[in-house]
């Protein structure tokens, strides 16, 4: 059965695409070179380990490359790049992806191999870059970006492939001369040009607590869907409010977690005990986490704070718990946690 992971915007933020669990082996310089010195040792360590991973399991080997000096051309500069690395060889299908971010010249390419290029079209990739890797590198926040971007071509992936789990080196491989056909696409970048304004929404009135968990989450929908980044709206707790003060909400990042929480609301599963609420999926769509709820004096309000400390997610969008000591444990009697946390049914 294809296995389907989503992203969700308010963990992305938090724990965007944690490796958590990963061994360290092969070459970093196979998956990150940063000739540039732009990105932290922490940021070249994630992106490396969530490369190996995704070869590992997608059998998709990503690279990132952060130029030193400008190109004359970025698309040239990128098949060269390519082929030079041999992006896909490693695959069995040509199936390589580059980032190539020129900070100089303030571009951002992404070259899509062969073997991808029905998975991620052209149209896709443009949407990447301009809905969700500028607003993190105009905050100067390149790494995020970049792992922000890993995360939607991960959840694309898992949509369309019907290969799990497939480990790199076995089988036959490509033996292509050439890895990329020159698909993919460019955007202008502005790094550190800007955090994102948080304006004050002209809809905000109408985003108030609500008189039911459910219909607080269905207003949460409305947010997605309208694409508003209002930190101050009442539908979130006070301790929400500041969380979202803080972190960068893309329009990528909501238009992909308001399709997930549309298909999956007819499944939700609502529990109360006095002043707070726990809404729950079917733990069979481990992409589908929990929301946390808190009444106040006007209503139902969405904890979203307090999801960021409980809750986490691996490099495949799966959710698991940080910690079971937390005032929500109410609501998952019925579950028990293995040791990385991941939750299952407790049998009867």
């Amino acid at each position: 059965m294809r296995q389907r992971t989503r992203m969700l915007v308010i963990f992305l933020m938090a724990c965007v695409l944690v490796c958590t669990g990963c061994s360290h082996h092969g070459d970093d310089l196979d998956f990150v070179d940063d000739r540039a010195g732009l990105l932290t040792s922490g940021e070249k360590d994630r992106i490396a380990r969530l490369g190996e991973k995704l070869l590992e399991e997608l059998d998709i080997h990503i690279k990132t490359v952060v130029l030193k000096e400008s190109p004359v051309d970025i698309s040239e500069k990128a098949v060269d790049i390519f082929d030079r690395s041999e992006l896909g060889k490693k695959t069995r299908e040509s199936r390589g992806v580059l980032f190539l971010i020129d900070h100089m010249g303030r571009h951002v390419r992404l070259e899509i191999g062969y073997g991808l290029e029905g998975v991620f079209p052209d149209g896709f990739v443009g949407y990447i870059e301009r809905r969700q890797m500028v607003p993190f590198f105009a905050s100067g926040k390149v790494g995020n970006g970049i792992e922000a971007a890993y995360e939607l071509l991960v959840e694309k992936a898992y949509g369309v492939t019907t290969v799990e789990h497939k480990e790199s080196g076995n089988g036959e491989k490509t033996d292509a001369i050439h890895y990329s056909g020159g698909a993919g696409a460019e955007t202008t970048i502005e790094i550190g040009g800007g955090a994102l304004e948080k304006e004050r929404s002209a809809l905000a009135a109408e985003f108030n607590a609500q008189p039911s968990p459910l219909s607080a989450l269905e207003k949460y929908g409305e947010v997605l869907r309208l694409r508003i980044k209002d930190p101050d709206l009442e539908l979130y707790t006070p301790e929400s409010r500041l969380f979202f003060a803080g972190w960068i909400v893309t329009d990528a990042q909501q238009d992909n977690e308001s399709r997930k929480l549309e298909s999956d609301l007819a499944a939700a599963e609502v529990i109360t005990v006095e002043d707070r609420a726990v809404i729950r999926f079917p733990l069979s769509d481990r992409g589908s986490n929990p929301y946390f709820l808190v009444r106040g004096a006007d209503g139902w309000m969405l904890d979203f704070a307090g999801m960021n400390r409980v809750i986490g997610f691996n490099h495949k969008n799966q959710w698991f718990f940080r910690t079971q000591g937390h005032p929500y444990l109410f609501a998952f009697d019925d579950v028990y946690c293995d040791k990385n946390g991941f939750p299952h049914e407790k049998r009867r």
